[in-house]
């Protein structure tokens, strides 16, 4: 919020305004406010039986650290189109069975971008054939229960509470 020094309306400068979670950046001299509003982005849990599919990234933030599919959504499309979108960039495999997983927040890498991932559990169709775009380097099956750590924290989190109810329930 502080990077907010000058008004995209106006061009006056602007200032923090509120306290704590309320803190946003107001332009005195026309009302301009913004708040530090997440981005949206999807997470998407592959699984196959009790595994889940992990991508190592191959660029920052987080090169080298585990991933889900996922990313950012873009203008006009909702998050289950995103996520078969990113599903296909990242793995050439259009995801199927969407069912809403929960939503988490986060921080965009060492960014400071403040996220909310809406994760979905999904699959792979049967004869899917996994071909990596240059966004990962590599990809592997973990046991749910068994697995590295994650990139993002809305990606451990959400991994996590499947993770929790997989074990009570005993299926994913």
């Amino acid at each position: 919020m502080k990077d907010w020094t000058f008004c995209p309306r106006c061009g006056d400068r602007t200032r923090l305004d509120g306290a704590g979670e309320d803190t946003h950046v107001l332009c005195p001299a026309c009302g301009f406010t913004k708040y530090d509003n997440p981005l949206p982005t999807t997470v998407g849990l592959i699984l196959d039986g009790d595994r889940i599919l992990l991508l190592r990234r191959a660029h920052e933030p987080r090169k080298g650290a585990w991933d889900t599919v996922g990313g950012f959504l873009s203008g006009a499309e909702t998050a289950e189109e995103n996520l078969v979108r990113e599903g296909l960039e990242e793995t050439g495999c259009v995801l199927r069975n969407l069912r809403f997983a929960g939503s988490y927040p986060s921080v965009y890498g060492d960014t400071g971008l403040k996220t909310i991932g809406l994760a979905f559990t999904c699959e792979l169709p049967p004869d899917a054939e996994i071909v990596l775009s240059e966004e990962n380097s590599e990809y592997a099956w973990f046991p749910l229960t068994d697995r590295p750590p994650l990139a993002f924290s809305d990606c451990e989190a959400a991994v996590s509470d499947l993770a929790a109810l997989t074990s009570r329930t005993g299926s994913a």
